[in-house]
């Protein structure tokens, strides 16, 4: 049986439920895996699933996705759209991180891995990815295992500006190597 999957990386406060329901297609016909680990956004994340458990099947999953699995320091940063694991970051503005008394120590669970250990051979795989400079790490993990990127159908993805961009592959080397496996790619941000 072929499956569908739509992955909200980075779901905040579920804002996707809102922007998909502009679309001509809304994605109802696939499950909705939504990945957020700030804690922070927990409360109103859920409560939106339950009001849009009628018309979705959805997956909440506390954690981030990245290109390996590890737990790392967690930033909450000024803008609450931007908590990051990175620990500067900026989009069409840098956002700070703000001391809340505590430290959040986040799971990330590597991209790849997850999509083979959830999803068939014969599962499409829909990507949105706003995760706040994330996107780096998990894509160039993906590009690099076929048996998952052939499941992945289409990408949705915000690019980021973090320090030490050069830890990963660039944004141009990243769509080179999508454009390689044929994946409908849609880019937006500001790198």
């Amino acid at each position: 049986m072929n499956n569908k999957h739509f992955f909200d990386i980075g779901g905040n406060i579920g804002q996707t439920f809102d922007w998909l329901a502009t679309l001509p297609h809304d994605y109802s016909d696939h499950t909705l895996w939504i990945f957020e680990p700030s804690p922070r956004h927990y409360a109103q994340l859920l409560a939106k699933c339950r009001q849009m458990s009628a018309k979705y099947t959805i997956k909440v999953c506390p954690f981030g996705l990245g290109g390996k699995t590890e737990t790392q320091v967690f930033f909450e940063k000024d803008d609450d759209k931007g908590d990051s694991f990175e620990p500067w970051l900026a989009s069409d503005h840098e956002v700070n991180n703000i001391s809340q008394g505590y430290e959040v120590v986040a799971s990330i669970v590597s991209l790849p891995e997850f999509i083979l250990r959830v999803t068939g051979p014969d599962d499409a795989v829909v990507l949105d990815i706003d995760a706040e400079g994330s996107e780096y790490a998990m894509l160039e993990a993906l590009v690099q295992n076929s048996a998952a990127m052939q499941r992945v159908s289409e990408i949705i993805v915000e690019f980021h500006h973090i320090k030490d961009q050069d830890r990963f592959m660039s944004k141009t080397a990243i769509e080179a190597e999508l454009a390689r496996y044929h994946v409908k790619l849609t880019t937006r941000g500001f790198v």
